[in-house]
């Protein structure tokens, strides 16, 4: 028996860019235009899309390994993701990191 398969298309959108803590925290990369920063306090970042994923996608969050910083997600939505940057410690810390969020425009996963 023969059946069509019926999927919208996934309409996936990566956005990439440097979050610098340390200082005035900014944002660069191409994709900076694509959202806002606020800075929470420190080693607290939220960044907040201009147009939001159909569903809560994938963040990649990384340091350098030199920086001794931990950098995790702390809460993600479909318009937003808080990162937080800590020493080895666990104290909160500034510091500079590359963002990777991958997903897609429909909030149908199956």
């Amino acid at each position: 028996m023969r059946r069509s398969i019926q999927s919208p298309q996934r309409q996936v959108r990566l956005m990439a860019v440097k979050l610098t803590g340390t200082g005035t925290a900014a944002i660069s990369g191409m994709d900076a235009a694509q959202m806002t920063l606020t800075d929470n306090g420190t080693g607290n970042y939220t960044l907040t899309f201009h147009q939001p994923y159909g569903a809560s996608d994938f963040i990649v969050a990384a340091t350098t390994l030199t920086d001794n910083t931990i950098t995790r997600v702390s809460t993600k939505t479909v318009n937003s993701v808080i990162i937080i940057s800590e020493n080895l410690s666990g104290t909160a810390t500034d510091a500079v990191m590359d963002i990777i969020i991958i997903g897609s425009d429909v909030a149908d996963r199956y």
